[in-house]
């Protein structure tokens, strides 16, 4: 099983990105909170931030999964500052990612953290963490840019394609370190649970309707928590592109979306069943957000194992990362 949703936090960026911290504050008996810009998030005890690629390995093995692809906390994406901070820190993430994975390298990869801020310097990083520190692809907010088929991201999308590498798109909250978002989300932690899908179904309205894949043809695309609304939202999106104020087809509209790559990380049977239903099942992949609040299983997917496991050695471009005739870790 290789489970491609999972992330980390390092103690070294602590305290590394300005005013924007991180940090880890107490709030309580065995309970913290990790603190960057104007946002907080419950971690509970504070070792969970300084976990061994030996623990997790030792982890994953408990659990059934056979490889993880980790990506750096979201929260710590730092979309919105100033390159000369966010470069920085992203490199060291970056580094971090590749050193912890590389201490087990048949079963841990990682993603690139990416400056989006500057489009330059997010290419620049990427040539450098896939070239230099072997990491498997790149890592964006759904925040990269106001709407992700702005023209700015197009030399990033390319220098996915030239470096034969999937994108990662992930949903991020607003407010971390750059304007708050919808107010009415800040109840009961709805940026995360309510916001990120919806922030994932704008994300891939735009990709389809901006025509980035249609400008990017062997761009590959991985959407967070099975692309958030959208599976739901697929006809009435579908109905829209018919219309003669369209910007795409319905014929563009279907090419595109057969493209788009998508995590089974639904939190639910139905959900799971409609994304299979709707979404290209040679594009669906495992993933878990592995120990976070809404952390799956692979139970959530074992009728579909082998197609998932076949479908994430496709996406990471490592076809030996998939058994024969989906045998599992012995």
């Amino acid at each position: 099983m290789i489970d491609v949703h999972a992330h980390l936090f390092f103690d070294e960026l602590l305290g590394t990105a300005g005013a924007l911290g991180p940090e880890i504050r107490k709030v309580g008996e065995g309970r913290h909170e990790i603190v960057v810009g104007g946002y907080r998030w419950p971690i509970g005890p504070k070792s969970s931030l300084a976990e061994t690629s030996r623990q997790r390995v030792d982890s994953l093995d408990e659990d059934g999964i056979d490889v993880q692809v980790l990506s750096l906390s979201p929260l710590w994406l730092l979309t919105h500052t100033p390159t000369e901070v966010a470069q920085p820190f992203l490199r060291s993430a970056n580094t971090l990612m590749a050193d912890w994975c590389a201490q087990q390298p048949d079963r841990l990869k990682g993603f690139a953290a990416l400056p989006t801020v500057d489009v330059a310097a997010a290419i620049r990083e990427l040539e450098f963490a896939v070239r230099e520190l072997g990491l498997v692809g790149a890592y964006i907010g759904t925040d990269a840019r106001a709407s992700l088929d702005h023209p700015d991201l197009d030399d990033l999308y390319q220098a996915c394609v030239d470096l034969d590498v999937p994108l990662f798109v992930h949903s991020t909250v607003p407010g971390v370190d750059g304007p708050p978002g919808d107010p009415r989300l800040d109840r009961f932690d709805w940026h995360v649970t309510l916001g990120y899908p919806h922030e994932e179904t704008l994300a891939i309205a735009s990709l389809l309707f901006g025509r980035v894949l249609l400008r990017h043809p062997r761009l590959d695309v991985y959407v967070s928590h099975g692309g958030g609304s959208f599976a739901f939202q697929h006809g009435r999106l579908r109905a829209f592109a018919a219309l003669p104020r369209s910007p795409i087809t319905v014929d563009e509209f279907d090419a595109q979306f057969s493209r788009l790559w998508f995590d089974t990380h639904v939190n639910s049977e139905e959900s799971l069943a409609l994304l299979r239903a709707v979404a290209n099942p040679d594009r669906l992949v495992f993933g878990t957000n592995y120990r976070g609040w809404d952390s799956g299983s692979t139970a959530e997917v074992e009728t579909i194992a082998a197609s998932v496991v076949a479908n994430a050695g496709v996406l990471l471009r490592a076809p030996e990362l998939v058994p024969a005739h989906g045998e599992g870790r012995s």
